[in-house]
């Protein structure tokens, strides 16, 4: 097929007089100051910028991951000249997105072009890295480079508002927010002015002077007028143009061939001056409010408004807000459809138009009177930003001059269904109608109802939450206009004119240091910090491009409950650059990821590439290779499956699906259902169902595996959490021994449990290829794959019954729970679920039964804090229900079932005084009964995490004797939570050097084999345990020359031992009999509100205290709890105040502390217990029966909203 792309210099193609010249064969553009080019003959066509700066310029300081603009760490800072004004701007780019034949004459900088170890570090990248911005890291280069480019356009000066606002598009998993937002926010116009002289933002690290700004930029170097047309092999094309005659021409010579028009950027500065120089186009102001919710501001940078309306025009269900906002004001689009022949239409007539070989060459705004038109707009998103919309509406009314009779209105909406945008007969109900009047307002709604008929196609929020919330957008913007109007509005609905409004964020990190043991129990950075914030830190897929290396990519089946027949790839391996494709049949040994050699861990067989009966839709059937990654994708989708014995065999992907359609036959020896009587008297009885969805772990690093043939085997650079199942897994499958293959992992771009048993697919599929191609093999899953293949958090429900005494004191209580275990079984957590789910508690007498179930979906597997998190939240909701049925304060119930020797006996009451429970909690319910749309809610929880160690790792402690430099290498895998830093401290404090003597090396399976997951919390600790116990062996080692030295220095002290010949290398096993299991403590309190009419909801301030034993560091321990909450919460609170509990010590730690990885994520379930406080409130206002209200997770907007006791002839004035 051929393609041509058109490029123009602006999206409405600037008209500019320029003699003809041969059109230029490449595009040239600056990457850090250095001059690129791409050609036809050497760059494809579809290259993006990102591509080109890691496979090209071998930059890999930016990342990529979900390759759709959405991540932010494919994030660059782009310079160049605006083809309108001609004047110099900068701006952030997703790179992965950006075509590099659109970057003539542009100046792009990467993370490398701020800073690096041996030039100097720019202050961005410094301040992120010692305000432990930074955890694993792999988010760190798009953070700042985002933040840079941000400070550039700006000239230096930003305010903190701008700051949160400007990093919708990077996401972080580790963190949560709040010391990058802290680290960036320092660096604004209104922060403390003793943190930064702005000037220091514009010093060059390479002369470290301050910035001259005469760099030789791209612009200067090219021909701003010349054209550019490449011809491609694939016969594609690229053009770029000038003018509309340039498009038109070129139109004229492709028939019938597909086109793609690029449009350069745009920003729309223009509505936010117009607004406010023009009184008749103050409404844009509502627009540019709106936009600024449009993909994030790195989407908005790039993207067009023409190319916005063209997608709604080619995919007319896409929520175009653009196209809602222009329709409902009354915009006009001039449409070009020659070059000498335009039309006009409305953004509704050009959705519907064929606009082949036609442009968009202007869009006009029509002037309104601010006195009697009212415009406003409105989007409703399953998150604050970067998001698609649920349901987007705009509104404009024009009112007779009593400012209360429609003269006019306009109500269009987005999300509805791909044919509706107006609501005409509401509209012309409204005509002549008082807009403030109770019984007109019923009326408006009831004609909304009936015209607003929602879709419903997967994974679309329902049809119901849609066509409500269109309602209640309307009626928003009644109570909006009523707001400002001298109307009858009851105080009480006011609230609900507005949307959620997101404070800046703020934080608060309490806790103890003691100097006598420094470095250890220090606040200290990260040690890779630096490295991360500037790009040197290197991941799996970093490594630089091998000569003849290949790129592998899964083939899937699709269709469940068949059998693989016959597998074709012959169309696939015809495509350019496809080389080969392998199934099961090409495996030289056993086809099974998770090895019979690891049976005592996993007893059920996983295949690495599926050979008959297919469990679930996406599980993979082989690997091919190609050339590009971009080839191995496509080619991948080209491979023909034949099924055999297709079915109608119902298909359950989830355990509710499941449970709802009672195949009992899928549940591992089915649960009791009722619950035995122990003979005690039992007032009251309480049942309820508690659902928990699975979670995708959303790494922020892909799942990535890199193979090199060599001259003995293999080098295998593979991002897990597991070597040695990996290394098991691969020799089992190639049919060689371990000790031919290399692994080395120096980090991970995060974690969560993905990496702990999956990785093993992904690494045998691409040792496999690399094998049987004999060259080496890079395999990157893309986010779809992922996704589709690999499993994801064991979703959960849980049936319990309860009978209490008046007191809430729990007499009987049964608890049935289900774990959705995936495909197989091999993961196991619901043993564990069940040990955990009465520690707290009095719980000799309780029975809990939980259950496996199989489901056909990917094998479930560990997620950050498995079975302990849904174990947590069962028995904790049995707390809330108890105490909401009784009438009893939640505390007291749970200090009522009790040990009353129990830690949380006294934390708990002290907590609630700390953080002032009773005083916010009569606010919230003052508050609650003055609004009746807007309502508050908080709650608190406990925790009783078991801290189990298991299995076996190693460390060796090496000294240097010239320098008395040290370095450390180990079993555990760092992926952000620290491990390095601890290791470092404990060797520091335990050798009594500086702990800049240190340094830690990647881990491998030649120091560490046989080693344990990094996981459970444990890892750090028990490599901590491990380096302390080599330190002491070189101490014992050291000790007899220090003592004859006396007075010498450390550098004296092992010159003096490399003489006499004495080992200065050290290593020790740990071993899970030499630590105890001990217990983490933990009370969380939340406090949201949320928007009944959206069912938004903001996490206003979040609690916790958690007991750390003596901290290692500190530092990295608040991070570590600051970073699990947001993940199961969903939010980042706005205000976030850590605490770890003072004058605590562990005997059974690693001296003195405890473990901090995963216990605070089990406790964000207080957040649905706040809001259930909440949602109680409006429960009571509506009149409803005061029923327990169920709530679990996913609690979306939409499930918010449905449980908030709404209905449509509620919504009044007064």
């Amino acid at each position: 097929m051929t393609v041509t792309f058109l490029e123009g210099c602006s999206p409405l193609c600037e008209f500019v007089d320029i003699i003809t010249r041969t059109p230029l064969s490449e595009v040239a553009f600056n990457i850090n100051g250095r001059s690129y080019t791409a050609k036809a003959g050497s760059v494809p066509v579809d290259t993006s910028l990102n591509t080109f700066i890691r496979d090209y310029a071998h930059l890999s300081g930016t990342k990529f991951m979900c390759l759709e603009g959405g991540c932010g760490t494919c994030t660059v800072n782009v310079s160049g000249i605006h083809p309108v004004t001609k004047e110099t701007r900068t701006w952030s780019l997703n790179s992965c997105l950006f075509p590099v034949f659109a970057c003539h004459g542009l100046d792009i900088k990467t993370v490398e072009a701020l800073g690096n170890r041996q030039d100097g570090y720019h202050p961005i990248q410094e301040r992120l890295a010692h305000m432990n911005g930074s955890q694993c890291g792999y988010c760190s280069p798009g953070m700042v480079m985002t933040m840079y480019s941000l400070m550039e356009s700006k000239k230096g000066s930003v305010s903190m508002e701008e700051i949160e606002d400007s990093l919708g598009g990077n996401i972080c998993r580790c963190t949560g927010y709040r010391p990058i937002l802290d680290a960036f926010k320092s660096l604004s116009t209104d922060a403390d002015k003793e943190l930064l002289d702005i000037e220091e933002l514009r010093i060059c690290p390479k002369t470290n002077t301050a910035c001259s700004g005469e760099c030789p930029s791209a612009a200067a170097k090219i021909d701003p007028g010349r054209s550019v047309a490449l011809v491609f092999d694939d016969e594609k094309e690229w053009h770029k143009v000038f003018t509309i005659e340039d498009i038109f021409t070129i139109f004229g010579k492709i028939d019938d061939r597909p086109y793609m028009l690029v449009g350069g950027n745009t920003a729309h500065a223009t509505l936010t001056k117009t607004s406010n120089r023009r009184p008749n186009f103050t409404y844009c102001r509502e627009m540019v409010k709106h936009l600024n919710l449009v993909g994030n501001r790195a989407i908005r940078n790039s993207g067009t408004i023409a190319g916005n309306l063209s997608l709604k025009n080619q995919h007319p269900e896409f929520r175009s807000d653009l196209y809602v906002l222009l329709e409902a004001a009354g915009a006009k689009l001039t449409i070009a459809e020659s070059q000498y022949k335009s039309t006009q239409k409305t953004p509704l007539e050009f959705v519907q138009m064929d606009m082949r070989k036609k442009l968009v060459k202007s869009i006009s705004l029509p002037a309104l009177d601010s006195i009697e038109s009212v415009f406003r707009s409105y989007k409703v998103t399953p998150r604050a930003q970067n998001c698609q919309a649920y349901v987007n509406g705009a509104f404009l009314v024009r009112f007779n001059s009593d400012k209360n009779t429609v003269k006019s209105a306009t109500l269009c909406f987005g999300g509805i269904n791909p044919q509706f945008t107006h609501a005409p007969r509401t509209e012309r109900l409204l005509v002549g109608k008082k807009l403030f009047d109770n019984s007109n307002i019923q009326q408006a709604i009831d004609s909304l109802a009936s015209e607003v008929e929602p879709d419903w196609i997967l994974p679309d929020a329902s049809a119901v939450y849609r066509k409500n919330l269109a309602i209640s957008l309307f009626y928003k913007f009644i109570l909006g206009v009523a707001v400002d109007s001298s109307v009858n509005l009851s105080p009480r609905f006011a609230s609900g004119a507005s949307n959620l409004q997101r404070p800046l964020s703020s934080g608060q990190q309490s806790f103890e240091t003691i100097k006598k043991n420094w470095p250890v129990t220090k606040y200290v950075p990260k040690l890779e910090g630096l490295a991360q914030t500037s790009g040197e830190a290197k991941y799996s897929n970093d490594l630089p491009p091998l000569p003849g290396e290949l790129y592998a990519a899964f083939v899937i089946a699709t269709k469940v409950n068949s059998t693989i027949g016959k597998i074709d790839p012959q169309v696939a391996l015809k495509l350019p650059g496809v080389v080969a494709f392998y199934s099961a049949k090409d495996i030289p040994g056993t086809n099974n990821f998770m090895s019979d050699g690891m049976n005592f861990y996993f007893p059920d067989k996983e295949e690495i590439f599926c050979s008959g009966r297919v469990l679930f839709h996406g599980q993979p059937v082989g690997v091919i290779v190609a050339e590009r990654f971009e080839q191995a994708l496509r080619a991948a989708k080209k491979v023909r499956i034949i099924y055999e014995r297709v079915t109608d065999e119902p298909v359950y992907p989830t355990v509710k699906v499941l449970v709802d359609n009672q195949t009992k036959n899928r549940i591992v020896d089915p649960p009791i259902g009722t619950c035995p009587a122990v003979g005690m008297a039992a007032p009251t009885n309480i049942q309820g169902t508690l659902e928990l969805a699975g979670q995708f772990h959303f790494s922020m690093e892909p799942q990535t595996c890199v193979c090199i043939p060599i001259e003995d085997g293999m080098d295998i650079y593979c991002a897990t959490q597991w070597i040695d199942l990996t290394q098991v897994a691969v020799a089992a499958a190639l049919k060689v021994p371990q000790n031919s293959l290399n692994f080395t992992v120096r980090r991970l771009g995060g974690g969560f449990g993905a990496k702990l048993t999956r990785t093993s697919q992904i690494a045998c599929a691409c040792a496999l290829a690399a094998q049987l191609t004999k060259r080496p093999v890079r395999f990157v899953l893309n986010i779809e794959t992922n996704m589709g293949s690999i499993g994801k958090r064991c979703g959960c429900i849980s049936n319990y019954q309860v009978d209490v005494d008046a007191k809430g004191k729990i007499l009987n209580l049964i608890n049935n729970f289900m774990h959705d275990y995936g495909a197989n079984l091999n993961e196991n957590i619901t043993d564990d679920a069940k040990i955990v789910f009465g520690l707290p508690y009095n719980s000799s007498a309780w029975k809990v039964v939980g259950k496996a179930v199989l489901t056909d979906a990917p094998p479930n597997t560990w997620m950050r804090a498995p079975a302990t998190t849904e174990a947590i939240a069962m028995v904790e909701t049995i707390m809330e229900h108890i105490a909401w049925v009784t009438g009893t304060d939640p505390m007291q119930v749970r200090l009522t079932n009790m040990p009353k020797e129990s830690k949380l006996q006294q934390l708990m009451p002290q907590f609630r005084q700390d953080v002032e429970f009773d005083k916010r909690r009569k606010i919230i319910d003052d508050f609650n009964a003055k609004n009746r749309w807007r309502k508050r809610g908080i709650a608190i929880v406990p925790m009783m995490y078991p801290l189990v160690h298991y299995g076996a790792l190693h460390a060796l402690v090496s000294i240097y004797a010239k320098d008395g430099t040290v370095s450390i290498t180990h079993g555990g895998i760092e992926m952000g939570q620290g491990i390095n830093t601890k290791a470092a401290q404990v060797a520091a404090f335990i050798l009594g050097v500086p702990l800049d003597k240190i340094t830690v090396k990647p881990t491998n399976s030649m120091i560490s084999p046989n080693g344990v997951i990094s996981g459970g919390s444990m890892t750090s600790e028990v490599v901590c345990y491990a380096v302390k116990k080599a330190c002491e062996i070189l101490n014992t080692r050291l000790q007899p020359v220090k003592d004859e030295l006396k007075g010498a220095t450390w550098e004296m002290i092992t010159q003096a031992c490399y003489l006499r010949d004495i080992d200065l290398s050290a290593m020790y096993q740990y071993k899970k009999a030499e630590l105890q299991t001990y217990f983490i403590w933990g009370v969380s309190c939340a406090e949201i509100e949320t928007d009944l009419l959206t069912g938004n909801i903001q996490l206003t301030r979040v609690d916790i205290l958690e007991d750390t034993g003596e901290s290692l560091s500190p530092g990295i321990d608040v991070g570590q709890i600051e970073g699990a909450f947001p993940p199961g919460a969903k939010d980042i609170p706005v205000d976030f105040r850590i605490r770890l509990l003072q004058t605590s010590d562990n005997p059974f730690g690693v001296l003195r502390s405890k473990a901090t990885g995963e216990p605070a994520l089990t406790m964000s379930v207080v957040v649905l217990f706040a809001l259930r406080y909440a949602l109680r409130s409006a429960q009571w206002d509506a009149g409803r029966p005061d029923d327990w209200i169920p709530l679990g997770s996913a609690t979306t907007p939409e499930q918010i909203y449905l449980k908030s006791s709404i209905a449509i002839d509620q919504f009044k004035l007064n």
